[in-house]
């Protein structure tokens, strides 16, 4: 089915003037594409999917149906992977804040808990005390340099504190150390930069690690989605295939251990799977001039599709309503969105016409959107999920007054 203002415009009619269109087919062909390019030369290569990007229970659900673990940052995050039917062993459970409770129940049910910090050894010390005939196995975050500005995550591989865990976490009688983990925002998240990445720490297995101890190097996430020529052209420096991604880190991996033998090599993606599978549509509410700007008020905000408040024009289409119905203005324009804030632009500069009741649809806007969106002035708008602008079903509804009030006390 083609996407049009009148198919837009029923749309609203049920769910509201503000909306979000999930690609339930693109979703998928992205994880199968992704996966497919990392073990089209490493074959044990895995995705674990990144659920702080996008935590929608169907795209949550449609990982664990393709075989895929859950990547999770908290004890929420590790319940939903539990209730999409995520089994234990395919949960990891990464993030520098873990609750005692959080991080038992995850270790005693068999999921990986990749340690972050010196205060979580000491946690992991007491629960293999208390269950001393259960098997844990754990993974270490490895932070070393990477770009000019040092991380804050994981340990520092060049200091006592690095080998000191090492020494303590085998003094463990069961307790294993079973991968060790990266996740870095490579400079401009190049291939090149991955690649290096994925050599460190097969060099840091090697250094600290006899052959064949670790199950699994795990090498985070950070990689640029699929993306608009406009869009790449904002960014001012080359935009990594998927399959670029898989040359340089994947490569080094089947050299060193072949395509049959090795560790498990486990990518996080959340912004390659998600950013472009969601597009966020509302209508044009009102068109006015101050003095030599001209903005069209949409029913949205930029918390709706950038939250992270960078300055990108994200890829935005324009679906002209019945050509009598209002007067029409041509750019440049901006556009801006409902709340109260200077900084509310979702589109600076547009040059296209926009008259009151068109539709205005920003693609791109499938990570960080609805986990980030605040609940400022207006509650989150609902998701739509679809294949090819067919088949249409709620997958959250449009939140209510009484949903965000639902924890205060009156």
């Amino acid at each position: 089915m083609k996407l049009s203002w009148e198919l837009l415009n029923d749309l609203a009619a049920h769910y509201g003037d503000a909306f979000y269109l999930v690609d339930l087919t693109r979703f998928q062909a992205n994880y199968e594409e992704f996966l497919g390019a990392f073990r089209a030369i490493y074959p044990r290569s895995q995705i674990a999917y990144s659920y702080k990007t996008n935590y929608t229970p169907r795209l949550c659900q449609i990982v664990n149906q393709l075989g895929g673990y859950a990547e999770v940052v908290s004890g929420m995050e590790y319940e939903l992977a539990g209730r999409v039917g995520a089994p234990a062993q395919q949960i990891i459970f990464n993030g520098p804040f873990k609750r005692m409770a959080d991080v038992e129940r995850a270790l005693l049910a068999g999921a990986i808990v990749n340690l972050d910090s010196p205060y979580e050894v000491a946690l992991v010390e007491q629960i293999a005390q208390r269950a001393p005939q259960t098997p844990i196995g754990v993974g270490v975050r490895c932070q070393f340099a990477v770009g000019d500005t040092p991380s804050r995550f994981g340990f520092d591989v060049t200091s006592p504190v690095f080998r000191d865990t090492l020494v303590r976490l085998r003094a463990l009688k069961n307790c294993r150390i079973v991968g060790l983990h990266c996740h870095f925002l490579a400079p401009q998240r190049g291939a090149a930069a991955y690649g290096a990445i994925a050599e460190r720490m097969l060099a840091l297995a090697d250094e600290h690690f006899a052959p064949g101890a670790l199950d699994f190097i795990d090498l985070g996430g950070g990689f640029f989605s699929k993306m608009t020529p406009e869009l790449r052209a904002q960014f001012g420096y080359p935009i990594p295939t998927f399959q670029e991604y898989a040359a340089a880190m994947a490569t080094p991996f089947v050299e060193r251990f072949g395509r049959a033998e090795g560790p498990l090599l486990i990518l996080e993606p959340g912004i390659a799977l998600t950013a472009d599978v969601m597009q966020l549509a509302a209508q044009v509410v009102d068109v006015k001039t101050v003095g030599e700007r001209t903005v069209a008020l949409v029913a949205s905000s930029i918390y709706e599709i950038k939250p992270t408040l960078n300055n990108r024009n994200l890829p935005l289409q324009v679906f002209a309503g019945p050509s009598t119905a209002q007067p029409v203005t041509s750019g440049p324009l901006d556009l801006v969105g409902y709340t109260c804030m200077e900084h509310d632009c979702l589109y600076e500069g547009f040059t296209g016409r926009v008259a009151v009741g068109d539709y205005v649809l920003f693609d791109n806007v499938g990570a960080y959107t609805n986990v980030l969106k605040p609940p400022f002035i207006n509650p989150a708008p609902p998701m739509i999920g679809h294949y090819s602008y067919s088949d249409f079903s709620v997958i959250r509804r449009r939140e209510t007054g009484s949903d965000l009030m639902a924890t205060y006390s009156f």
